[in-house]
Order: C-alpha cells, then sequence, then structure tokens
C-alpha cells in the first residue's frame, strides 16, 4: 500500500485498523469513506481545511480574538512597560484556544469555570492574573464600544468575583 503524505495532516490506521485522516491544526476529521486518500475529493477536502484554517486565522468580530486584536493594536496597550506587555501577551497566548468565543458568553460563570480550569493547568496567581487581564481588556472595549452596553448590562462582570487565595 502506498501512503501519501499531505503536510499539515496525520493519515494513519487506528487500534482497529481502519485509516483515519486528521487536520493536524484543528482536528477536523477527513471521512475517508467519502473521500478515499489520493482522489480529487480527498484532495478538495485537504485544500477547504487548509483555507478554513488561515480564515480562522483572522479573528471575527464580536470575538475575544477580535477584541485582543484590537486592544494589542491600541496606543494603552503599546504605551506599556515592556515587561507588561510580555506578561499580557502570556495572558493572550493562553487564551488563544477560546479566540474565537463570542463576546456573548463571557458571564461571571463562564468566566469562573475559566479561573478554575486555569488554576488546574498551571498556578494561582496565574488564573488570578488572566482573570485581571480580561477585566483590563473588557474594560478597554467597552469604553471604546467594542463591548456593548447590553452585553455586560451595564456590569462588568468580572466585577464581583473574587481571586484565589
Amino acid at each position: 500500500m502506498t501512503i501519501i503524505r499531505v503536510k499539515g495532516f496525520k493519515i494513519f490506521n487506528d487500534q482497529h485498523g481502519k485509516l483515519r485522516c486528521y487536520h493536524r491544526k484543528t482536528g477536523e476529521p477527513i471521512n475517508l469513506e467519502k473521500a478515499p486518500i489520493g482522489s480529487a475529493a480527498f484532495l478538495a477536502e485537504c485544500e477547504r481545511l487548509t483555507n478554513l484554517m488561515s480564515v480562522a486565522d483572522t479573528s471575527r468580530p464580536g470575538t475575544l480574538g477580535n477584541l485582543i486584536d484590537k486592544y494589542r493594536a491600541s496606543s494603552t496597550f503599546l504605551e506599556l512597560a515592556e515587561r507588561t506587555k510580555a506578561d499580557y501577551q502570556k495572558v493572550f497566548d493562553y487564551l488563544a484556544p477560546i479566540n474565537n468565543t463570542p463576546l456573548t458568553r463571557f458571564t461571571s460563570p463562564f468566566i469562573v469555570k475559566l479561573r478554575d480550569k486555569t488554576e488546574e493547568q498551571r498556578k494561582r496567581r496565574f488564573a488570578n492574573y488572566v482573570k485581571q487581564v480580561l477585566s483590563v481588556l473588557f474594560s478597554w472595549g467597552k469604553e471604546r464600544g467594542f463591548v456593548k452596553e447590553t452585553l455586560l448590562l451595564g456590569l462588568n462582570p468580572f466585577a464581583n468575583l473574587r481571586t484565589l487565595q
């Protein structure tokens, strides 16, 4: 059997001997029954997933990634000390997997879950810092109209959340 190597895709036999194919970055599977390896349909599906990834890199309006991009391009962020910018960037890198999350999902319970998950993965100080940076980010966005008043119902969802002790 000939193995075709397609850059950016993981092609392998699973534990039952069935051939599988996944896009590495997104984890999207390709149905090899509908698009057998080497067929035009397979190559078209590979192209579609690769193009989808390049579209996903540009953040959509109304998402966390878009708000972060606007904040990083603002003079407020650019005037921060280099160390502060580097620390904020660590938080932005940590939040990268949820960049496509709509801003409407950021409610107090969602933020508490995010903070608790961050504490499990990292440490308590970093979890508190993630909450702090998100609070700064949302306050900045609210002042400039990127975060709607109706979204926050006039309140900052970070306001009454405690920091971990």
